[in-house]
């Protein structure tokens, strides 16, 4: 049992650790995986942030530039004003540089003159608003000189000394500077958005062909701590939102450009910024499924070897019972080689020795095949000779070899190849046990149908197979002597002692327990001598030998025996017992016997006490009734068979007083009682009307004041009647008085299991 539990332990705790292992392998798989995203989502703001500020760079380096060229080109319009002359070789002149693809000149009067000519813009634009500026540069504004287009102004003052003249504008075109930082955002692999922060009228869009204005971003799903209102407000920082488009969240970057007022915001979406991240998950998610997979696998083909063992072992469990009892069933050995034959699926299983000893079981279908005589001795000395080669190249105590009828075999031993070819034996696999003095046992078997678990299975048991026959052999003469009863040959009170054990531990489904009494001994042996006392209890014993075969039978004393009988239903082990009484009266035999009997766990010492309390109770019956023939009513009571005369009466109530105060016979319904055993105890006399009174004055006089509520309680015959008709047997523990502790107990007299007024009381001593 204990075996069987340390192994379940250790099943539950691989299995634990490799749950655990797998639990902490997810845990730093998603570790990592969440790790990998963090730095991912951190390298694409910083790279958002990088990448913005080159743009940045890019366009005030580019705007910058531009002006200065525009401020080149004032000067040149202040001078050619100066000097009185047209603007027309400015114009004529000009060409496209950096982002501006145009000039015009606003003059005082609000007249517009261009390249194609003069514009009145009245209402359109104030000289002297546009005066008060400066140098600027526009977000994006109306084409003065075309309808429904829309363009980037920059502007410079035309100065004649300290007055302003006019304005230079210089026509920077949306559809230039789109597609100039559309080609860098593309390179970037983002998306680019430029607006004036106070209009939010977008200057630049990567995503729509038609600029609108950045509001359109305002219903957008923000990520937790991001906003549109925080954007709007901030001058640079981080956002990020659930895309209209994609469904993805978009990574954003956002810095303003002071000098001109303009946000520039630079987007990357999330497939974008996790794509190496995604494909590294991807592959350490297909290492970590493989490596689960063969955790898994690896756990399965552990809880099936375990499964297998397990089978093994319990196998060998058993086998290992049967030859711890080949002392006592001679059988045994025969029965352990059935459990190899049938656990390997062989045609038969063998154990043999160098000393001679042989021993073969073979399935009912084989028995026809079995090997005898000089092939059977011819068989045992070539594996006796593979034992020992095996011996001397392993130089181990235990080896195991298989042996098949192949090429190799017919190169190296065509006679025993041959010899397995004609009988028909494909494989014999055994295990061999040699000792120092070169001893060898051999266990195997012959054709089995599992090899692999019939090695385990018999280098399991091999050492265990040689050690029990060892000490079957060699077993002492005082060995035996102490655990056998010298005379009859069954086991002694020192095995009933171990047995106990046993029994309490197996706890068999249907156990009987019988106690036997040899009446007329104590007479015989005064009449005949003890020869002819001896030559009694040898017929009996012989006799419960024949009649309980293979069951466990012992001598308690002089003239006592006791049976085990496990896996026996009750009405079989009562025919064994009319059986036993029949074929003891031809020698005029006669003997008491008490039986307990249980169809579920008990405890084998109270079932032992309860048998012997009903073959006393037959006893005594047979005394009274003298020469009459008397069986126990009670519920496998036993039966009785006796003859006798005073004499042994007063022999067996000077035997019983050593174990009982008294036993008495009482009516729950007269409430009359009739005494069994020690007529002074209780005060009892036969004239006395009722049994509760005078047990009522007993407890008063000599039980212990604080068990006398307890004791009472059996003076309730009705109560005690329910608990009879439950099966149950009333009990109780007390002191007297004087400190001796007595146990009393109740049981009823019929079979009859609705008849339970007739009932039989024990005042045991503890």
């Amino acid at each position: 049992m204990a075996i069987t539990y340390e192994r379940k332990k250790h099943k539950q705790t691989n299995i634990i650790q490799t749950i655990i292992t797998v639990v902490l392998l997810c845990t730093v798989f998603l570790t990592m995986v969440s790790y990998f995203y963090k730095s991912a989502e951190n390298e694409a703001y910083e790279n958002l942030h990088v990448q913005t500020k080159q743009i940045k760079d890019d366009m005030q380096l580019q705007l910058l530039s531009d002006r200065e060229n525009l401020a080149t080109m004032a000067n040149f319009a202040a001078k050619l004003y100066s000097d009185g002359e047209s603007y027309n070789l400015m114009f004529e002149s000009f060409k496209p540089i950096g982002l501006i693809e145009n000039i015009g000149i606003l003059n005082p009067d609000n007249t517009f003159v261009t390249k194609a000519g003069s514009v009145n813009l009245d209402g359109k634009i104030s000289f002297e608003e546009e005066k008060e500026k400066g140098e600027y540069i526009s977000g994006r504004v109306p084409d003065l000189t075309r309808d429904n287009y829309e363009i980037i102004r920059s502007a410079v003052p035309i100065k004649n000394g300290d007055d302003v003249v006019g304005i230079l504008y210089g026509v920077i075109k949306l559809d230039v500077i789109g597609k100039k930082y559309n080609k860098m955002a593309k390179e970037l692999d983002a998306q680019l958005f430029v607006y004036d922060k106070k209009s939010g009228d977008l200057v630049i869009d990567t995503i729509n062909n038609k600029l609108g204005n950045i509001s359109f971003l305002k219903d957008r799903e923000y990520n937790k701590g991001y906003s549109y209102e925080k954007m709007m407000e901030s001058d640079k920082g981080y956002t990020s939102f659930v895309s209209a488009y994609t469904g993805e969240d978009l990574y954003v970057h956002y810095s303003t450009l002071e000098e001109l007022g303009w946000m520039i915001t630079l987007a990357r979406y999330e497939s974008q910024v996790f794509a190496n991240t995604h494909t590294l998950s991807q592959i350490l998610l297909t290492a970590f499924l493989i490596m689960v997979t063969i955790m898994v696998l690896y756990t399965l083909i552990l809880m099936a070897n375990e499964k297998r063992r397990n089978y093994v072992m319990m196998c060998a469990s058993n086998i290992r019972k049967f030859l711890l009892e080949i002392n006592q069933q001679q059988n045994n050995i025969s029965k352990a080689l059935k459990q190899v034959c049938l656990f390997a699926g062989a045609r038969s299983a063998i154990f043999f020795d160098t000393d001679g000893e042989d021993y073969n079981y073979s399935m009912p279908e084989f028995e026809n095949v079995i090997l005898y005589g000089e092939e059977r001795k011819y068989f045992i000395s070539e594996i006796l000779h593979y034992a020992a080669e095996l011996h001397k190249i392993n130089r181990s105590t235990v080896g195991f070899m298989c042996i098949r009828p192949n090429e190799h075999l017919a190169k190296t031993n065509l006679k025993f190849f041959d010899f397995l070819k004609n009988h028909n034996i494909h494989e014999v696999s055994f295990a061999a046990v040699t000792n120092k003095d070169n001893h060898a046992t051999v266990l195997g078997s012959i054709n089995p149908k599992k090899s692999k678990a019939t090695r385990i299975l018999l280098e399991e048991i091999a050492v265990c197979f040689s050690i029990s026959i060892y000490n079957k052999k060699h077993l002492s003469k005082t060995e035996i002597a102490a655990t056998t009863d010298s005379l009859t040959g069954v086991s002694n009170r020192v095995t009933y002692k171990k047995d106990l054990l046993i029994f309490d531990e197996m706890k068999p489904d249907m156990f009987s327990c019988i106690y036997i009494d040899v009446n007329e001994l104590h007479l015989r042996n005064n009449k005949y001598g003890h020869a002819a006392g001896d030559e009694m209890l040898l017929y009996i014993a012989n006799t419960l030998k024949e009649v309980f075969f293979g069951h466990h039978i012992y001598r308690m004393g002089g003239d006592e025996f006791l049976v085990f009988v496990k896996d026996s239903e009750q009405e079989v082990v009562k025919r064994n017992i009319a059986t036993l009484i029949e074929q003891l009266k031809p020698m005029d035999y006669h003997v008491a016997i008490g039986m307990s009997y249980r169809t579920q766990n008990s405890n084998t010492e109270e079932m032992v006490k309860e048998a012997e309390i009903r073959m006393y109770e037959a006893k005594a019956q047979y005394y009274q009734n003298k020469e009459q023939q008397s069986v126990s009513k009670a519920e496998d009571k036993g039966y009785v068979q006796v003859k006798t005369g005073i004499r042994e009466i007063d022999a067996m109530i000077s035997m019983m007083k050593e174990h009982y105060n008294g036993i008495y016979r009482v009516s729950l319904e007269t409430d009359k009682a009739h005494r069994i055993l020690m007529p002074a105890y209780l005060g009892y006399n036969e004239d006395e009307e009722h049994f509760s009174k005078l047990l009522a004055k007993y407890i008063e006089e000599t039980v212990d004041p604080d068990f006398h509520r307890a004791i009472m309680s059996f003076l309730n015959y009705d109560a005690l009647k329910r608990q009879l008709l439950d099966g149950n047997i009333p009990k109780i523990t007390y002191k007297k008085t004087n400190g001796e502790t007595v146990i009393l107990s109740v049981y009823k007299l019929s079979d009859r299991e609705d008849f339970v007024s007739e009932t039989l009381w024990v005042f045991a001593k503890d």
